[in-house]
């Protein structure tokens, strides 16, 4: 839907295969929601032209938008006063967990 056949041809030839893998799983599988992934962080500034309009169609915003984190815990209900939520404070063993994230906006 958004591969730019000009823009790819712009590309030297290491690039084209960097842009292509990241397109292959939208290749092998069609019906995919997304289908397209950076292969590294990199990426979303390397392939811009490409991700900013992938990205911008698949979050129904402008292609220049820019998503702002806010990690401040101030002011978060529940929490201690100074912010770190340690869970042996709470009496509750060590524990371990796995985190997937995903690129929302540029």
């Amino acid at each position: 839907k958004h591969f730019d056949e000009a823009y790819f041809n712009s590309l030297g030839d290491d690039e084209k295969d960097a842009l292509l893998l990241c397109c292959r799983s939208g290749i092998e599988n069609a019906d995919s929601g997304m289908g397209v992934y950076a292969m590294q962080p990199a990426d979303y500034d390397r392939f811009k032209p490409f991700f900013s309009k992938v990205l911008a169609d698949y979050h129904k915003v402008d292609k220049n938008a820019k998503h702002v984190n806010n990690w401040d815990l101030k002011g978060v209900k529940g929490l201690p006063e100074n912010g770190v939520l340690n869970l042996e404070d709470l009496g509750l063993p060590a524990l371990s967990m796995r985190v997937r994230v995903g690129r929302n906006l540029p």
